[in-house]
Parts: structure tokens; sequence; C-alpha cells
């Protein structure tokens, strides 16, 4: 093997074990850094959507372990501008069916009322596609989260553990 071609191998693995462990962690709240794709009032909307999705209980729900927040940088990472619209156009009639059945906004609404909006909303035609990605996409959030993972999954890293001073 030639010198060159040895030393470009070693460099490549290098790089690789060094970005491994990023691409083997768990997403969390703290590590995600927030798109200006949506505004403020469609981040938070996102984050109710989400809590509703999986609401708080006894233990951490979607809004806990900060779903709104990985859906909010899902879509502006992983979507294409056509799709993030679609998303932006089902918020708005999320809000708009709210009004329309409740006299009060989406965020304003209780729980009960929320889920028979976000129901309608998936048997609506021109929506039922945003409807199914944002509950598909808050199960994917939440249960690949980082408090779940460890809490739930017993997720862990590396699995096998080191232990030099064995005896034989």
């Amino acid at each position: 093997m030639k010198r060159r071609e040895l030393i470009k191998s070693i460099g490549l693995g290098v790089a690789a074990t060094s970005m491994l462990p990023e691409w083997l962690l768990c997403w969390s709240e703290q590590k995600l850094i927030p798109s200006d794709i949506f505004d403020n009032n469609q981040k938070n909307q996102l984050s109710i959507i989400a809590g509703t999705f999986i609401p708080e209980g006894v233990e951490k729900g979607a809004n806990g372990v900060g779903v709104g927040k990985f859906l909010d940088v899902l879509f502006a990472d992983c979507f294409t501008l056509v799709d993030q619209n679609k998303i932006k156009e089902s918020l708005l009639e999320v809000d708009a069916m709210a009004k329309l059945q409740f006299q009060q906004t989406f965020s304003e609404s209780t729980q009960p009322q929320r889920e028979k909006v976000l129901a309608n909303l998936a048997t609506s035609a021109n929506h039922k596609w945003a409807a199914d990605t944002l509950r598909n996409e808050t199960i994917r959030g939440y249960t690949t989260s980082e408090y779940v993972m460890v809490n739930y999954y017993h997720y862990v890293m590396a699995p096998g553990f080191y232990h030099g001073c064995v005896t034989v």
C-alpha cells in the first residue's frame, strides 16, 4: 500500500471515529438551535399541538422534553419549502377551526377541545397530510428524546463496559 493512501485512510478513520459519538447521541432540548422558519406564535402552536398529542401526566409529556422545539428544527431542516408552507397553513387552519367551534383560539382551548380540533383537521382533505405529519413527528420526537431513550429504553451509547482491573 502506498504511503499517501495509508495516510488518507488513517485520517478518514480518525475523522469518522471522532464524529461518531455525536451521531449516536439522542437529542435533548438544550442541544436544539431554534430556526427562523416559524414565528414565535407558530412555534408556540407547535408546542401546544405536541402537548395535545402527548400530554403531561405523572411522567414528562411532549412539552416536558421539548418536542415543540424538535418539530421546529425538524420542519426547518428536513422538509421542503412546499411542505413547510403546508404545515404553516395547517397551523392557521387549526386556529380558525378552534375559533369557529369554540369561539377561542387553539392555545386558549382545553385539552378535549384541542383533541377535537386536531381530529377534525385529520379528516379534512386539504390538511390530512399535515395532521398526519404533525402526529407522526411528535411521536417520533418524543420516543427519540434523551429522556425517553434513557429512562424507558435504557439506552446506553456504547454498551458494554471496560473493567481494567479484573482478576482472571
